[in-house]
């Protein structure tokens, strides 16, 4: 099975992954047991700049499959552009784009043509729901463009409030969706009279090819956090990119998060539409957490949904039932806010093709994808492995869970020396103690240290390896029909775990918990997990505060191991 390459490693060469999906397909054979799957091949990359910290990147195609990539350089605007007709494996030489910036909401025109939406801006002396918008249009091979200026109609729009103090909602992220008969839908974030502080996600209709927008409805809106109980600062929906779906459904997917403290961050939400845009479903998060903006959907002809999202990092998910679940993620960087945006672009070029652009270690590039929707057999294989110590013996007893699928990035080590000790802390897989509470399978390992799970399921999966005098490890594995053994090595150490409680006695989800350098975060019951290796410190400095809670004091205190474990850290109300 493919492993994907470190952090900063650029991809040198084709990479082929088949990968399984969760969704279980009958049989088209009595007795015979399959299941859908994705072969993912990814393609040599182009570098098209040195430039690795930069949000301004993005891709389009016209209906006769030439593709263009914009992107800036050190120093510079995204002025410059090359084009590809060859479904992105090759591309032409660097051309000039005077206007500088073409964004990234686009959409080839079956008609001919293909459409920029940018900014908007209130008409002088127009009336309080007119804006204007400035839109581009590239002919078909991208090698002219015109630039002019499209009508806008919100009623009762206003100004950014909170997060963005001056400005006007503008297409963002995503791709303008053109309908069976002709008209554009596109997606906007801003605010509407009486929203105050929190951002709403809306749909703008055009029945004259991007001349003129109007509204057309709210897909999300909400003055509360949803999910208190969730990390991050909840700023309302923002950020949306829509797909028309191969069952008649839209789907919208959305940015909740309104900080940039690494790990620290909410996932993306998601709604669908069953009568083209004008009412949604109530949005709930993605399954497992994308985390966490600028989310960009592409749906191929085979069905499949691609989600392109970032920060912490640069990756692409797939869905084989219409985003509610996703899987099959790969990951092009995994480095935080600050070293790169995360907030790149994809766009569909081809029945079964993609094409991304973003930044790695190296720079900006662009690579293409190619996804093919399978059927494999057997759907359920045997997972199996060994628990070896740092010599390689043995470990008899140690405890193995195979927990659901986890994406999310939420644990790092604080660098001290800093002013802002989790500024550029890389985030990993946060470790989750095993707990017989949670229902999820375990196994014990025999006397030559094996383990072994009947009949799992093909899909992803995190497991989990405790022992005592042992450090816990943990991983995020993918299961295929040749599955591999899942051998682990674990360290002299041992498992600490503890509850975060407020002055009542109730669980507190979500809280910072920073023991020593380590800095984590407590689960839904409130519980941390933290994995230690010897030399066991002897005295354990504690910090625990919940960042958005303003209801919650912080506790600082130096406690030895037996005093972390022994009672629950009560967090002070503030006065």
């Amino acid at each position: 099975m493919y492993k994907h390459k470190s952090i900063g490693q650029a991809f040198s060469f084709v990479t082929v992954l088949c990968i399984l999906a969760t969704e279980f397909i009958p049989a088209t054979v009595a007795g015979e047991d399959t299941t859908a799957a994705l072969n993912i091949t990814v393609g040599e990359p182009t570098k098209l700049s040195d430039l690795v910290n930069q949000n301004a990147a993005s891709v389009a195609v016209s209906r006769t499959g030439i593709i263009a990539a914009f992107y800036p350089k050190p120093g510079t605007n995204p002025k410059f552009y090359r084009i590809s007709k060859d479904s992105g494996r090759t591309w032409g030489r660097e051309m000039d784009f005077p206007p500088e910036y073409a964004g990234m909401m686009s959409v080839g025109l079956r008609e001919g043509g293909v459409l920029f939406m940018l900014g908007t801006s209130p008409v002088t002396g127009g009336r309080p729901d007119q804006l204007q918008a400035k839109r581009i249009v590239f002919s078909d091979d991208f090698l002219k463009y015109e630039v002019g200026i499209s009508e806008v109609s919100i009623p009762n729009i206003v100004a950014h409030t909170k997060w963005v103090k001056h400005g006007w909602p503008g297409f963002g992220v995503g791709k303008i969706v053109q309908l069976d008969n002709g008209d554009l839908l596109g997606t906007l974030y801003g605010n509407l009279k009486g929203d105050n502080n929190w951002y709403r996600t809306m749909i703008l209709l055009s029945t004259d090819g991007g001349d003129a927008w109007r509204y057309h409805g709210s897909v999300a809106f909400g003055q509360h956090d949803p999910d208190p109980d969730l990390l991050g600062a909840y700023c309302g929906y923002c950020e949306p990119s829509m797909v028309l779906l191969s069952n008649g459904q839209l789907l919208c997917t959305m940015r909740t998060q309104g900080s940039h403290y690494p790990g620290e961050y909410r996932p993306l939400y998601q709604s669908w539409s069953d009568d083209l845009g004008k009412t949604w479903t109530k949005p709930i998060p993605t399954k497992p957490h994308l985390m966490n903006i600028a989310p960009v959907l592409a749906v191929l002809d085979n069905g499949v949904v691609a989600c392109m999202y970032g920060r912490p990092g640069f990756h692409v998910a797939f869905s084989l039932d219409n985003g509610h679940t996703w899987q099959d993620r790969i990951s092009f960087s995994d480095l935080p806010c600050g070293v790169i945006t995360g907030q790149f672009d994809i766009v569909k070029v081809g029945p079964n093709r993609l094409v991304t652009i973003g930044s790695d270690a190296d720079g900006t590039k662009v690579w293409p994808i190619i996804v093919e929707r399978v059927k494999v057999s057997p759907a359920h294989v045997a997972l199996e492995g060994r628990v070896l110590n740092q010599q390689g013996n043995p470990i008899a007893n140690a405890m193995v869970e195979r927990s659901p699928n986890r994406y999310a990035l939420e644990s790092w080590l604080e660098d001290r020396t800093k002013s802002y000790p989790w500024k550029d802390g890389v985030p990993t897989l946060g470790y989750r103690s095993i707990r017989n509470v949670n229902g999820h399978p375990t196994v014990q390992t025999d006397t030559q240290g094996r383990f072994r799970f009947e009949s799992v399921k093909l899909g992803e999966y995190v497991l989990t390896v405790e022992a005592k005098g042992y450090a816990p490890q943990h991983r995020h594995t993918k299961v295929g029909p040749d599955v591999e053994t899942e051998d682990f090595r674990l360290k002299a150490g041992r498992k600490v775990r503890s509850r975060v409680v407020d002055s009542t006695g109730r669980p507190v989800p979500s809280a910072c918990v920073v023991l020593n350098n380590w800095h984590l975060h407590t689960d839904s019951k409130g519980f941390f997990h933290w994995s230690v290796k010897a030399p066991l410190p002897k005295q354990v400095q504690v910090n625990a505060y919940h960042l958005y809670h303003g209801h919650h004091g912080r506790l600082e205190k130096t406690l030895s191991i037996p005093q972390v474990e022994s009672r629950p850290i009560i967090l002070p109300g503030n006065s």
